[in-house]
């Protein structure tokens, strides 16, 4: 004899599967139709754009009106989808001028010269302005003018882009242009946005470049070995061409660096002198010496004006080195 079962609609989700009785209780990609479930019949991309990098993070919220918004984080860039648009809000640093442009060969790749350290890594973001190409490479300044372009070969003063498309001259020089950086996404930028909270616990952060003391520093408001205004270290590289170090519990701020010096520093900074003194602290020779100068007091809001957000959306055109994918969808 047979008994017709009827199971009621929806997964069931708080009793045991004993308890659950005419009650489905587990599904995958089902949805219910009629009382009935169905398998879920596919997916559509909601945008024809396409998100730059590997998204890591995702984050809904609604405004005040009532405005839905999607953030997406990837690996290169900080995005919100809205209304059917993708929006380009990463934090951008200060812009870098007068920033030399040349190529060396008949090839996709483009040298840019700085006329200083520019302190940015292979993998970094760029966007170009003011941009005058070089005479003769067959490219031409709306080309590279208001484009992101990654980063793909790094010196000291020098770094290449690869343009998506070949030159058709060998060396050619002349060109110049305007470079505004991207936060790197990462620790060493995680101090900086608004508001409470925003640093790690006791507002440190992790991952910061560190070096060691080559030579005393003594409890005085003088450099190595208690003289000057220089501090003796055995690398200052991937060091700030200005800002702070920790060095134990002793904050120093420094205007400039030597060849594995720090110079111009201010020894107690930030209230950390020798208790009852305006002195620095007392440190051997050897004490590790950490990269402080995006730390932040636990506690304190950051400063709004340390960052900047572009207000309009910027597509990642002219950088073939990007893998791109869409990966906001939606199911039929």
């Amino acid at each position: 004899m047979l008994t017709k079962i009827k199971f009621a609609p929806g997964i069931d989700k708080q009793d045991t599967a004993v308890g659950a009785e005419g009650r489905w209780v587990d599904s995958d990609n089902v949805r219910f139709r009629y009382g009935l479930p169905e398998k879920v019949g596919g997916w559509q991309s909601l945008l024809n754009d396409s998100i730059v990098g590997v998204a890591r993070k995702q984050h809904a919220f609604v405004d005040k009106e009532g405005n839905r918004y999607v953030a997406i984080g990837t690996d290169k860039f900080l995005l919100i989808y809205f209304e059917g648009q993708l929006h380009d809000v990463t934090p951008v640093k200060a812009t870098i001028g007068s920033v030399t442009m040349s190529a060396t060969d008949a090839s996709q790749q483009v040298s840019l010269t700085f006329s200083s350290a520019h302190n940015l890594q292979s993998g970094d973001i760029i966007l170009l302005d003011n941009v005058t190409v070089p005479a003769g490479i067959g490219l031409t300044n709306s080309d590279f003018e208001d484009k992101l372009f990654q980063v793909t070969r790094v010196t000291s003063n020098l770094i290449a882009i690869i343009t998506g498309t070949q030159t058709t001259t060998g060396a050619a020089t002349g060109g110049a242009c305007d470079i505004i950086p991207y936060e790197p996404v990462g620790p060493a930028a995680q101090s900086y946005g608004y508001g409470f909270g925003i640093g790690q616990y006791g507002g440190t952060v992790q991952g910061s470049v560190t070096t060691t003391l080559n030579g005393a520093l003594l409890a005085d408001t003088n450099g190595t070995g208690g003289s000057g205004s220089v501090i003796n270290v055995t690398s200052n590289s991937g060091f700030p061409t200005a800002g702070t170090i920790a060095v134990q519990n002793e904050l120093i701020t420094y205007t400039g660096k030597g060849t594995n010096t720090l110079t111009g520093i201010t020894r107690g900074a930030f209230g950390t002198a020798t208790t009852g003194t305006s002195n620095g602290q007392a440190h051997s020779s050897g004490e590790i010496v950490t990269n402080a100068t995006e730390w932040g007091g636990w506690g304190d809001a950051v400063d709004a004006g340390t960052i900047t957000l572009l207000s309009n959306p910027v597509a990642a055109n002219g950088n073939a080195d990007i893998a791109s994918n869409p990966k906001l969808i939606n199911n039929l």
